[in-house]
């Protein structure tokens, strides 16, 4: 195995300096405006507004989710300080202030929030049972208008984000986002997309469906319970069987999460891949882990590194999401990112290669 990459790696000049460059932060409202870079390194899609019961009864009203926040925090630990933005729909008056600023916070191009006509900001029940389980419940009429507001169609998009140079952004593996895709991939400068299904599939996928799924970004990224609902004898397939399928099914990278038992990553043109178990930490809220992993190892990948290094930052990034209820709200700079290199130091130790069809 080779000697684990330090994830503090110095990006080119021009890669800190788009990342340097100031950019527009306005809130929903429209309450402030400044310059923005006119392209961005890594953007991500949806906000919903999470109130939080907890298996014990005791709540938390009013916190920032959505795959779009989680996913960012991820991509901010990365040490290039990349630019970010986040493109979601948003009521015209009640998104809370506090939301909009823990996003300005992280850095993130807030321009991409996007006030819509007759709607409420996407708002959910998250209720955790004790042995984990997670249901999420909406607080008001789920339907197109709802899902048009988690992830935008692309002609709505602001030109900086059209141009994103990568992209991570949640799919329904029963109904996934194809023209989105096909216009990121055909009218957009986004060179590198990263996909992960929110959800398991009400029922196994015909090969045809599969491959579409799995081939639609450059990563493709189920957790292992989403993983197994793809096949109809995955009772039968261990973790590297589901990996091995998905790969011989088109995907070009393939990061399957596995909650405490951490995760592996296969790149299927090179036949390498690396597996480590997740960092050994306190836990206090699992909502968004999933997504801070994905943030962490998108953004390395999209940055020109390895799937090694991509390992290493996403199950940092996933351990400090752990600790928190709701996103994490102390300092990038100061506190998080640090952290997650400190971490990845312990982590790059206990990672392990393997390869598939050897």
């Amino acid at each position: 195995m080779r000697e684990a990459v330090a994830l503090n790696v110095e990006f080119s000049r021009a890669a800190i300096a788009r990342a340097g460059r100031s950019r527009r932060a306005r809130s929903a409202q429209a309450l402030a405006s400044t310059s923005r870079p006119a392209t961005i390194d890594f953007c991500s899609t949806t906000l919903i507004v999470d109130d939080l019961v907890f298996a014990d009864g005791s709540t938390k009203m009013s916190v920032l989710g959505g795959g779009g926040p989680q996913t960012l925090f991820g991509a901010a630990l990365h040490p290039a300080k990349l630019s970010l933005g986040l493109v979601a729909g948003v009521g015209e008056s009640d998104c809370p202030p506090e939301c909009v600023k823990w996003l300005e916070n992280i850095g993130c191009d807030v321009s991409g929030l996007l006030p819509t006509p007759g709607m409420r900001t996407p708002r959910a029940w998250q209720i955790t049972e004790h042995d984990g389980r997670r249901t999420q419940v909406w607080r008001h009429e789920a339907g197109d208008a709802l899902y048009d507001m988690l992830r935008p169609r692309f002609d709505a998009w602001p030109s900086c984000f059209r141009s994103a140079r990568a992209l991570h952004f949640g799919v329904n593996p029963m109904r996934p986002d194809i023209e989105l895709v096909r216009a990121l991939r055909e009218e957009s400068e986004t060179r590198f997309i990263s996909i992960e299904p929110f959800t398991h599939a009400l029922s196994p996928l015909s090969s045809g469906d599969l491959h579409q799924l799995v081939t639609l970004g450059d990563v493709f990224s189920p957790n292992e319970r989403e993983a197994r609902s793809f096949f109809a004898s995955s009772s039968r397939m261990d973790a590297r069987d589901l990996v091995q399928a998905m790969c011989d099914a088109g995907a070009k990278i393939v990061c399957l999460r596995r909650g405490a038992k951490g995760a592996i990553v296969y790149d299927s043109r090179a036949n390498v891949g690396y597996e480590c178990g997740a960092f050994s930490t306190r836990v206090v809220d699992e909502t968004g882990c999933g997504n801070a992993f994905c943030g962490g190892f998108a953004a390395s990948i999209a940055a020109g590194e390895g799937i090694r290094d991509g390992l290493i930052l996403g199950t940092a990034a996933s351990s400090i999401m752990l600790e928190h209820v709701g996103v994490p709200v102390g300092s990038i700079e100061r506190e998080y990112r640090p952290e997650a290199v400190r971490r990845a130091t312990l982590i790059a130790t206990a990672v392990a290669d393997f390869s598939l069809n050897a």
